[in-house]
């Protein structure tokens, strides 16, 4: 993600940005419902909405941000909830930890893959297919047109469940995936 991007993100953390409306996706919740606890890895958690949802329901949570705001927000919230979330400052499409070396059962972004250019949306996919375990959920949603897919000629041995298209509060189209890394 190039300088002024960065920027433009950090900048929006020291007000309330639009994005962080303190309220778990629907889709989220849904998913929370209707699977076990595992491990969770949320990229681009923000202030840890999510995150925070997902520990609640018991699940082992390490949530991903590069705004250091961000971060401080999301581990005072854990704190004032009495949870533990793991959350790192990092780059989504860069992570580099010893924490990273076990897959995770579930993978959530929530708008951070969209915002990547395509060299660090390639670096993404050549980390998603070691992150993600065999059987395991990458629940994504981002800015999308009825005909494209994330993993169009990625080579990811990933399978669509399910795919809900909708728009955001300022009408862009969007959708949330639903995608199951398939067995090898």
């Amino acid at each position: 993600m190039n300088f002024l991007r960065r920027l433009t993100f950090q900048l929006f953390y020291l007000r309330h940005p639009p994005w962080e409306s303190g309220i778990v996706p629907p889709e989220v919740e849904d998913f929370i419902a209707n699977n076990p606890p595992s491990r969770a890895l949320d990229l681009g958690c923000g202030t840890g909405t999510s995150s925070i949802a997902l520990a609640k329901a018991g699940w082992t949570v390490t949530g991903i941000d590069f705004v250091p705001r961000a971060i401080r927000m999301a581990k005072r919230k854990a704190k004032a909830a009495g949870l533990t979330v793991d959350f790192r400052l990092g780059d989504a499409a860069h992570l580099r930890s010893p924490l990273f070396t076990s897959p995770f059962s579930l993978i959530l972004d929530i708008g951070c893959y969209h915002g990547l250019s395509p060299s660090d949306q390639s670096a993404y996919f050549n980390q998603l297919d070691h992150l993600l375990a065999p059987g395991g959920t990458w629940l994504l949603y981002g800015f999308f047109k009825l005909d494209e897919s994330p993993i169009q000629g990625t080579g990811l041995n990933l399978e669509l469940e399910k795919r809900a298209d909708g728009m955001d509060k300022v009408r862009r189209q969007s959708a949330w995936f639903w995608f199951r890394k398939m067995n090898m």
